[in-house]
C-alpha cells in the first residue's frame, strides 16, 4: 500500500531523514519507534504532503505523494486519516460538530444519518452522551477517544498515528491502545503509529520498525524485533518488566 524509496530531508545541516526505504502492507499495523528527534513524526508528515522531501519518492495507493500539490494532492490523502498528538479537534465546535464535521463537507448523508453514525463512533470509543459537549470540557484521554470516533465515521483505508498515548497515565494509555485495536478491526485499515511506548508497540503492533540516523535500521514481528542486536532495541527491553510475548498475548 505504501512504498518509500530513498527519502531525505534536512532542516538547515540537520539531516533527519537520510535515504530512508520502507514497505507498508495493505491492512497491517506498523508502529515505528525510535529516539526523540529521529525523524519518526517528520516521516508521517512526508506520508501527508504537509512536509516535502529534498530527495526520494512516496507511493500510497498508486499516488506519488511526494509530488503532489494542491488539489491533486487534496484528493490524494482524502482517505487518509490522522490522529495527531494533542487530538486536534476544533476548539469552538462541540463534540459531535468535530466528529461531523467530514461528513458534512465530503458526504451527501442526511442530517439524521450523520447524527446515528456520530452517535455510532461516541458508543465506540466509549463517549456515548457527549456530543453537546465542547473539547475544553474533556480530559485528555477523551479527546484522543473523540479523534478516534472522527477517523471511525468516514472510514479512511489509511490511519496515521502521532504518539497516541503521550501524555497519558497507564489506564488510558491502555484503553487507547485497545481503541487503536478496535478501529483496526472496524475499519479493516492499514495503520501506522508513532510512539515512544514500547508496551503500546507491542500490543498494537503487526510489525515494529526502528528509525536510526534517519534510516529504518531494523523490521520485523514483535517477537524477533524484540530479540534484535541494537543498542536502541536493548535499551527498550529493559523498560519493560513483562515477557514481549505476554504483553502481546493480552491483545
Amino acid at each position: 500500500m505504501i512504498k518509500i524509496r530513498n527519502l531525505t530531508k534536512s532542516f538547515k545541516k540537520l539531516k533527519v531523514l537520510d535515504g530512508l526505504d520502507l514497505d507498508v502492507i495493505p491492512g497491517e499495523t506498523l508502529v515505528i519507534l525510535g529516539r526523540s528527534g529521529g525523524g519518526k513524526s517528520v516521516l508521517l508528515k512526508h506520508m501527508i504532503g504537509i512536509m516535502k522531501p529534498d530527495e526520494g519518492t512516496i507511493d500510497i495507493n498508486d499516488a506519488r505523494i511526494s509530488e503532489l500539490e494542491g488539489p491533486d494532492l487534496y484528493k490524494a490523502v482524502l482517505n487518509m486519516g490522522m490522529l495527531f498528538q494533542g487530538a486536534a479537534l476544533f476548539d469552538s465546535m462541540t463534540v459531535e460538530d468535530n466528529i461531523a464535521f467530514f461528513l458534512h463537507e465530503h458526504s451527501s448523508l442526511t442530517e439524521d444519518e450523520i447524527r446515528d453514525r456520530v452517535s455510532h463512533a461516541l458508543e465506540i470509543v466509549g463517549l456515548a452522551g457527549t456530543e453537546k459537549k465542547m473539547p475544553s470540557e474533556l480530559s485528555g484521554g477523551m479527546r484522543k477517544r473523540a479523534a478516534l470516533a472522527r477517523l471511525i465515521v468516514y472510514r479512511p483505508s489509511l490511519i496515521l498515528y502521532d504518539e497516541p498515548t503521550t501524555g497519558l497515565d497507564p489506564m488510558t494509555s491502555m484503553q487507547i491502545n485497545e481503541l487503536i485495536v478496535k478501529t483496526q478491526k472496524e475499519l479493516k485499515a492499514t495503520s501506522i503509529v508513532v510512539t515512544h511506548d514500547i508496551l503500546s508497540a507491542l500490543y498494537i503492533g503487526d510489525r515494529l520498525a526502528l528509525i536510526d540516523k534517519g534510516k529504518i535500521a531494523h523490521i520485523d514481528q514483535p517477537d524477533t524485533f524484540m530479540k534484535i542486536d541494537n543498542p536502541i532495541i536493548e535499551f527498550l527491553r529493559k523498560t519493560i518488566s513483562q515477557d514481549p510475548a505476554k504483553v502481546r498475548e493480552l491483545r
